[in-house]
């Protein structure tokens, strides 16, 4: 808030409130229309009109380009209380900063601009937008990081990254609008509530779909588990598991999804299987272990007609190829086997061997880690291992158990089967 003060003390000497009054009124109607994004970032409109109480030279700036931030981005979640009055102040002061950075900018580069050569008036609205849009977003992704315990890389990949070309774009509008608030009136702002409506239904496009392409793999996911009720949870369990790998490897957060989204459907292609062999309380004969194998190639006929999914065929087609390469279904081995599907196969059989079965109960962490250690360089990837290794040190043992995960709510369809079973037959009311 010494920010406001220090362009507030002294005031100016001519302040247009009119002027102040229209331009905190169009970014407070901005403001109302937030979108929440994955990672817990709210994207919003409200660049464009403080933009333009930036470029609007019948403003006494910086003092209104100040005010204007700090008063017009008020959301109606501030009014609920979320955030807590101090998110709030945060949120407040990252518009303020952001407002007096870009006006900073535009006050360094006055000098260069003279005659209204085109080519430096550009430049000096990139200049200032783009300060404007990397503080302003810099110090959001900072704060959601602190918030939610999420490395900064993550929330970035999450929600801004997909949202920056709408964001970018509020730029040269905000400047549109001051030059029409100048040149013909502000009453020819109000026009410019269009495209930003647009940029908020692009912002909500981006949000549903992600929702919905999600919810589409988690349904998927659960359809093996409510078919499979021996392994009920098992593919979220490895898919977070093989998240968090990849993330101590340093993989990207694009990498990082992509493993997650594989290791939640790495087991689709058993839809496939026989119920006879997938639901066999006891272990499989020769046969039907022949028979199971074969359900990396069930899955990837079955993702590989989806574009969306169809990046995900390599990773769920090798999660059982060994590293010395004696698995299955090609035999590959070593750097050939894709990584993801490397790391799938470790997270696959940590979980399988720290979960209870029918056949089996849980052997522990420890003689986990002792199975995992055996087995490398001939199942499995010594680095994979190592990553996983180091992963629990630092966490703790308990850091993947399951009664730390959320349950799962949906019915298996053995328990479907056996609750029907036990239930009198529904008559048809119309029979004859």
């Amino acid at each position: 808030m010494l920010i406001l003060i220090r362009v507030s003390v002294p005031p100016p000497a001519e302040i247009d409130l009119i002027r102040l009054g229209f331009w905190v009124g169009v970014t407070l109607v901005a403001a109302a229309l937030p979108v929440r994004l994955p990672g817990g970032v709210h994207a919003t409109i409200t660049t464009a009109p403080v933009l333009a109480a930036l470029f609007d030279v019948g403003l006494a700036n910086p003092f209104g380009v100040c005010w204007v931030a700090f008063f017009g981005t008020f959301e109606p979640r501030d009014l609920r209380g979320e955030p807590k009055w101090y998110g709030t102040l945060f949120n407040r002061a990252d518009w303020v900063i952001s407002g007096y950075a870009a006006w900073l900018v535009l006050f360094l580069t006055r000098s260069a601009v003279t005659g209204g050569e085109p080519l430096a008036t550009v430049l000096q609205i990139v200049a200032a937008g783009g300060v404007f849009a990397i503080v302003n977003n810099l110090l959001g992704l900072l704060a959601n990081s602190l918030k939610t315990r999420t490395p900064v890389s993550r929330v970035w990949a999450l929600s801004v990254s997909n949202i920056v070309i709408g964001l970018v774009s509020q730029v040269p509008l905000g400047w549109l609008m001051a030059e029409i608030a100048m040149r013909v009136g502000q009453w020819a702002v109000v026009l410019f509530m269009v495209p930003l409506l647009l940029a908020r239904f692009s912002f909500s496009k981006y949000t549903e779909t992600r929702e919905l392409f999600f919810g589409s793999v988690s349904a998927l996911s659960q359809a093996i588990d409510a078919k499979d009720g021996f392994t009920r949870g098992h593919a979220d369990r490895v898919s977070r598991i093989a998240g968090a790998i990849a993330r101590e490897m340093g993989l990207t957060e694009k990498d990082v999804e992509l493993i997650e989204l594989a290791g939640l459907l790495h087991d689709i292609g058993k839809i496939g299987v026989e119920d006879r062999i997938l639901m066999k309380p006891s272990r499989l004969e020769d046969d039907e272990a022949e028979l199971m194998r074969r359900h990396p190639i069930y899955g990837k006929s079955i993702l590989e007609p989806s574009i969306a999914l169809r990046p995900l065929v390599p990773l769920v087609l090798h999660h059982h190829e060994n590293y010395d390469g004696s698995g299955y279904p090609d035999g590959l081995s070593g750097d050939s086997i894709p990584l993801g599907s490397r790391i799938i196969i470790v997270a696959d059989a940590y979980e399988a061997m720290t979960s209870d079965r029918v056949y089996r109960k849980a052997i522990g962490h420890d003689r986990a880690m002792d199975q995992l250690n055996r087995y490398k360089s001939r199942q499995f990837d010594p680095k994979v291992v190592r990553a996983l290794d180091a992963l629990i040190r630092s966490r703790g043992v308990a850091a993947f158990e399951a009664s730390d995960l959320p349950q799962i709510e949906y019915e298996t369809l053995a328990e479907l089967r056996r609750r029907l079973a036990a239930e009198p037959l529904i008559r048809d009311a119309h029979a004859g």
